[in-house]
Formats: C-alpha cells, structure tokens, sequence
C-alpha cells in the first residue's frame, strides 16, 4: 500500500519565520512507460470517480438525463405557475364575490362560471406584474439559465462516462443494477494498472478511490466529531437548538471547498499559505471577511430564496398532508445526525443502507417513551374532531349540494387532518417495547452512541438528545422553510467568530497523499494517529488528535467490511487482530466456565449471569433481538441456549446459494466475498457459538454473503462498545493504574496491555470480593477520586471522570447525570 505523507503543525508549536522552510513538499510526478490511451492520465480524477459513482447508482445515462431536465422543467414551471396564480386569476369571480354577465345587452346574471371568466386575457395579465414581480422573474431566469448551462456540461461528462464503463470497465447500462459498487471498484483498480488513470503512483487502492470522492465530505464528518460544527444556538424556552440546514450546509461547502475564495485552490489541494502557521492571523482576517459577505448577500437574497421555499413546500406537501396528515408526525433522520452516524469514508448508499435499517429499532425506541398527558389530549380531539369529519361527510353523501357552504370543505379537510395526527400520538395498547434492548438495536447499525445513552436509555434525557438526530417531518421542514431566513445570522454571528478555530483545523488535520493530494487526516483511519485508547487503539496520541466516540476504530473496521479485499496498513492490521485476539480469549474463558459448569453442577439462572460477564456473550445476546423475531421471554431464550437447548425463531435469511442476483446496486460492500476469520465467525467457533443460541450458521465453508458480512458488522459495533463500556467500568484493568481523564495529554496504557497485566474479573462473587476490598478503603478512594457505580443490578468501582455518571451505591438513582451525550 502506498506510503502518505503527513503535515502537522502543532498550534503551540514554535516555527522559522522562513515561509519557504513552512510550505510542505509538493507532488511529484511519476513516468510511466506506457501506451497512453483515452482514459490514461485523467485530469481531475475527483470528479471523475464520483460521476463514475453517480453513474452507477442512477443507473446510467437515461436516469441522469431525465433528472437534469426535470429540475430544469420544475423550476420554469414553478415559476410561471406562480405568477400565473398570483397576476392572471381574477378572484373575484372565482369566489363568487362577483358574479359573471353573461348577456352584456341585457346586462343579466347567471350563476355558471366557465374557465375563461376566472383567467385575465394575457395583455391584462403582463401589465398586473409589478417591478417585485419582475425581479424575481430575472433572478430566477439568471438562475435558471446557470442550471441550464451545468446541466448541459454535466450531460457531456456523464456521455464521457457511458463511453468509460462501455469501452474501458465492460458494463453495459442493463447490467448496472445487477452490479455491486465492489465490483465496479475492483475494475477501476484493474484499470489503473492497465490504463494508470492517476500519473502519481503506479496503483491506486480502494482508500484512494474512496478518498478521493468523500474529500469534502470526510471534512465535514470530521469537524462534526471535533465539535466544530453543527451551530447550537439556546434559545429561551426551546432549549438548546441544532441548526444544521441544508441552506447553511450548502454555503458551508460553497465558502470552504468549491467556492471562489475557498480554502481549496483546487478540488484535491489546499492552498499552500493554510499550512503555514506565521499566516494564521492574515488567513483568519481573510475568512472572517469573506464569511461576512456571504453572509450579507445571503441576507439580501433571503426575501427570493425563502418565497422559492414556501413554493416548494406548498405544491410538494399540500396533497400530501391532505391525504396522509400523519406524515408530519414521521420521523427522518437530521442532517446533524446523517453527519455524526456517518463513517470516515462511507459513501452515501452505505450510509442510506445502514440508516435504513436503524429506522425502525429507532421509532419502536422513541414510542417506548409513552406520555399519558398527552395521549388523553389525543383521544380527545380524535374522538371530536373524528365526530365534526364523520358527520359533514355522511351529510355530503347524503346530499351533494352540502359542498356548496361556504369553507365547509375547509372545515372537512382540516378536522380530517387534526384527527390523522392525534390518532398517531396514541401509543398502541398492544405492544410493550423494552427502551435498552431497543437502544442497542439502534447501536447495531448507527454504531454511534455516547456511554449515557447505552447506560440510562430509559431517560427523557437521552430520549431528547436522540430526537436531535431523529427529528420529526414537521421540524425538519419547518427548518428548512426559515432556513433563508435564519442562515444569514448564523454565518454572521455563529460562524464567523469561529474562523480561526476553522483555520487551525485546517492546518492541523490535512495530510498530503501521493496520488490523492490533501485530504483530511482522519479519514486515513490512521489509529495510530487518531486512535484513542479508550477504544482499544494501541497507541496514545494527544488528546486533541484522538478522534472521538471511538470514529477512527469503527470506521476503520467498516471499510473493511465493506471493502475486504483491502491491504490493510500495519497498524490497523495490528489493531485488527488485537481486537480478534481479544475475542478469542473471551470465548476461551467461556469455554473453561461451560467446562467447570459441567463438573460443578450450577442452576441456569447462575450460568447465564456468569456467561454474560464476557463481551463476546453480551453482544451476542443484543445481536439476537436484533436479527431475529424472539419469543415474548428473551432471557429465558438465553438461558435455554447457554444450557445446549435449540429455541426456535423465525429465520429470515436466505441461504448462500439462494442468493438473489438483481437490483443490488446499492447494497454495502461486495454481494458475495471469500471467507475470513471475523468476530462473527470467532463466536461461532466457540462452545457457546451462535447456532447453539439460535442464530444460524452460514453455509457454504469459503463464501460470506452480503448478509452475513452485514450481520458481522453489527455485531462488530457492538463487541466494541461493550468493551468500551468495560474500559469505562474498570472491568478490564486494574483501577488503581487507571489515570484520570482530564484535557491533559496521557501516556497511559491501553486495554490490551492493561489486560495482560491483571486478568478478566470472571464471576460476580470475584467482583464482589473485588469491591469489598476497596469498600473498605472508603478514605483512599476518595483519594484516588472513585465512585461506586450501578449497572445492571450490578456494583462497580469506577473513576470519577469528567465524562462520567455518578450512580448511589444504595440506590439506583441518578445523583449527577451529566449532559455529554453530544457533547462531540
């Protein structure tokens, strides 16, 4: 794999004030002998692999076409539409305010109305449009004229593209919906062999590939786990909001990456002076200003853009909500949520997949919250504004003419409406829902969660941080409407005074790739850089490198599982297979205690405590609820498995060479790869392995399907923050080595090591032996800054971090639950 070569410049850091000593290294060009073809060094390779991605997942040419002319379409329609409502209707009569002469000699009066007396004649109709009119007519034909000319050059590049998968890859476009992404990624690494798309380096790999489509996008992923973004702005009785609208995301990427006064002096290159720490102070004046303009012309175009929206939202939504009100009450993941779930390199179909799979562990966790306050109200106004709708519409049916009182179909639709939502705010009496074993099903596909969240799911606290990145319909279009409105401010004050910190994080996290250019240093997934050791990561960088909620770690082991075929650098191979390592372990302990068990006779409520001890075996009892429909009793499933006993489930999951092959376009990784050794596949080898729990074991002994590999990454997530949890709860290591957590950069060792050192805690008497022994020590832990912590109906001793939750001893209530669910 090829080498990077990183430039960090610390901000304490003392620099020459030679600025040619300051600029980093540029490319170097490689030779190649070779027969140079059409598709042989390629310009800008960014934009070439993402149209040859958009391509692939608008399955080619037609869909694109039809997309590009449709918008064009929509926005003259929409615009004429709206003059032709707003200057060439005559209400008056439409209305019935005045009635329709229809014999003018005679001057009679007839009540009929035809099409004609409603509309203007076109010369009345252009002389009623007023200069405001006007305007925004030519604002929107320049606009439209702009779109016009893209849509024509984007049409051009992607005809370069149909000729590129025909010519050079041997798809044809009735092929591309029976492809994977995988495959198509496997032939763009062939064709750079072959063809050497990228002048730098002799072979690309799948991490270039990636890195160099989600440049961008990995900055703005890595700047929402610094804390950077999103804008979180407390407003008095609403609390704190988080403001991340589509508006404000797009004129973030227009100032930072593709803009005329960018950082970015290309799409794959920032500009030299931003690696120079002596221009900090001239780069934040220069940002700070360019930030105001944009944020004044903003203010100034905010009356356009924000009639623009309510058009869109009005002949978008209007039928919509008439037919379905309860479409309001749905939820959709935010766009702050899209950025916090999403992974260091995950392409949008990988993300729209996981996502998708979380959404339902997700509405069935928020409706565990059931508030009886406010489902009285709602059977109250279901039960009278269901009665007001049933009643007019019986009378309509009885006699037609009912329709022609006055707002009477006002008052249907909109009684017919108020029913629909409050019917959907009554939680259903039939279901009882379990708020942590929904939690963790959530985990299994976001696998993002702050520690409070897993451990008090049951909170309204957590539920309302949850709804942060869960939002409802209605909130997110509600935002999206006074987002021309709010974005002007949020640039000027919110974003502007920030322009340093968005300077320094420039400098800091870019990291120059021969064959890339510069792409943010995360997204390398470097552990040994960004690794934290809370998350299992071997090394210990500082602390304002480590990336946070462990994103470097599972980021990593998701392009992995998405991309298999991958070489691995030599330290995320290491961490790898130290986390494999530790989970061999965990399933040799398993495997002494079933052994002792036999020998010693236990009752299976002993059996199943002592079994779910290990990490391995607590993953493995979320992964059930999670894949499966379990019988109403769980735990009594568990301790049935523990004991060899075979329950019965509902199998879902089709076998290897059942597989079906079509409309596999946007599934996550490749649809069939050779078998290696994962997590997934060590518990199955082990005594207690998943078969024997209920969960299948795949056929087929060298082939992983889709679904298995997607099972594997779920349980993945979970192992690892299980062992995270244990980390945090002293389960792992011995607590009297375990350093406190404060903003100091720390040498301490990592969990790996630490467990070399002390072994696994086994049994519950053990820890409570263990516990004992530093109860009675009461004075030396207040030194040592311990608390006794509950979970689970069980006792540990734990520090006193600043991210922490103290829990009493006596009781299982919460003392101090600290706010640092997303406090990223």
């Amino acid at each position: 794999m090829s080498s990077s070569v990183s430039q960090y410049r610390g901000l304490t850091a003392q620099y020459t004030d030679n600025e040619e000593e300051d600029y980093p290294p540029q490319f170097t060009t490689l030779t190649h002998e070779i027969e140079k073809s059409k598709w042989s060094h390629i310009d800008d390779l960014d934009e070439f692999f993402a149209r040859v991605y958009h391509y692939h997942q608008n399955h080619g040419m037609p869909s694109l076409i039809l997309i590009e002319f449709l918008n064009l379409f929509q926005i003259m329609f929409l615009t004429l539409f709206s003059v032709f409502m707003l200057e060439c209707v005559d209400y008056n009569i439409l209305f019935q305010s005045q009635q329709v002469i229809s014999d003018k000699k005679n001057n009679s009066f007839v009540e009929k109305r035809s099409i004609h007396d409603v509309i203007y004649p076109l010369d009345k109709c252009i002389n009623n449009i007023d200069f405001k009119i006007w305007f925004s007519i030519t604002i929107v034909f320049i606009f439209w004229v702009f779109r016009l000319i893209k849509a024509i050059y984007n049409i051009a590049r992607y005809a370069e593209i149909r000729s590129f998968y025909i010519s050079a890859l041997n798809i044809h476009t009735n092929d591309l919906p029976n492809i994977t992404w995988n495959e198509v990624l496997e032939k763009l690494l062939q064709m750079q062999k072959k063809h050497h798309l990228c002048i730098h380096k002799q072979e690309l790999t799948e991490l270039d590939i990636y890195n160099r489509i989600l440049r961008f996008k990995n900055y703005l992923v890595a700047m929402v786990n610094q804390g950077i973004l999103p804008p979180k702005i407390e407003i008095p009785i609403f609390g704190q909001l988080i403001l991340l609208t589509t508006g404000f995301k797009y004129n973030f990427e227009f100032l930072f990456f593709w803009g005329p006064f960018a950082p970015f002096q290309n799409c794959y290159q920032l500009r030299p002076e931003y690696k120079v720490y002596s221009k900090r102070a001239e780069l934040t004046a220069e940002l700070s200003k360019s930030i105001l303009i944009l944020g004044v012309l903003n203010l100034i175009l905010s009356p356009v853009i924000f009639v623009w929206q309510l058009l869109q939202f009005l002949y978008n939504y209007t039928e919509l909500i008439k037919r379905d009100p309860s479409v309001l009450g749905s939820r959709r993941w935010s766009n702050y949520g899209r950025l916090y779930f999403r992974h260091f390199n995950e392409l949008d179909h990988e993300l729209d997949a996981r996502l998708s799979k979380a959404y339902r562990p997700a509405m069935n966790y928020l409706s565990s919250f059931v508030s009886k306050f406010l489902a009285v109200f709602a059977k109250f106004f279901v039960l009278t504004c269901g009665t007001i709708f049933a009643v007019l519409v019986l009378l309509t049916i009885y006699d037609e003419d009912v329709i022609n009182i006055e707002h009477l179909l006002t008052i249907i639709s909109a009684t017919g409406a108020i029913a629909g939502i409050a019917r959907s705010l009554i939680p259903d009496e039939n279901f009882v829902f379990f708020s942590d074993q929904m939690m963790f099903q959530v985990l299994a596909h976001v696998h993002y969660m702050p520690d409070s969240w897993k451990e008090h799911p049951n909170s309204y606290f957590v539920r309302d941080e949850f709804v942060k990145l869960f939002q409802y319909k209605f909130v997110y279009l509600l935002e999206e409407l006074l987002s021309p409105i709010i974005t002007p401010f949020i640039l000027i004050f919110w974003l502007r005074p920030r322009s340093a910190s968005l300077v320094d994080f420039l400098r800091n996290f870019t990291v120059d790739v021969v064959g890339v250019g510069d792409v943010c240093s995360f997204a390398q997934m470097d552990t040994k850089r960004h690794g934290n050791p809370k998350w299992l990561s071997k090394t210990n960088p500082k602390k304002t490198h480590q990336a946070r909620n462990g994103k470097t770690e599972l980021s990593l082991i998701h392009f992995v599982h998405t991309n298999p075929k991958w070489r691995l650098p030599a330290e995320s191979l290491a961490f790898i297979d130290q986390l494999k390592d530790q989970a061999i372990k965990e399933t040799s302990i398993t495997e002494q205690s079933i052994a002792k068990s036999n020998n010693e006779p236990k009752t299976a409520e002993s059996i199943n405590e002592q079994n779910m001890e290990q990490s391995l075996n607590k993953s493995i009892y979320h992964l059930q609820s999670l894949v499966y429909n379990p019988a109403p009793n769980l735990t009594s499933n568990l301790i049935k498995s523990s004991l060899n006993s075979q329950p019965q489930y509902d199998f879902h999951i089709q076998q290897s060479g059942q597989m079906p092959r079509g409309a596999v376009s946007r599934i996550e990784g490749p649809l069939f790869t050779n078998k290696q050794q994962t997590l997934l596949s060590i518990a199955q080898a082990s005594t207690l392995q998943l078969s024997s729990q209920g969960l299948p074991v795949m056929p087929g002994p060298n082939i992983t399907t889709a679904i298995e590999n997607s099972l594997d990454m779920c349980f993945s997530a979970l192992y690892i923050h299980e062992l995270h949890r244990k980390y945090h709860h002293g389960d792992y290591i011995d607590l009297d080595n375990v350093k406190e957590e404060n903003d100091d950069d720390t040498d301490g060792e990592n969990l790996f090591e630490m467990n070399q050192k002390r072994p696994l805690l086994e049994s519950d008497h053990k820890r409570v032996q263990y516990n004992q022994g530093l109860e009675s020590e009461s004075e030396d832990d207040t030194a040592h800054n311990l608390t006794m912590t509950s979970y689970n109906d069980t006792t540990y001793l734990t520090n006193n971090r600043t991210n922490g939750l103290k829990l009493s001893h006596s009781q299982n209530k919460i003392n101090n639950f600290n706010s640092n669910s997303l406090n990223l």
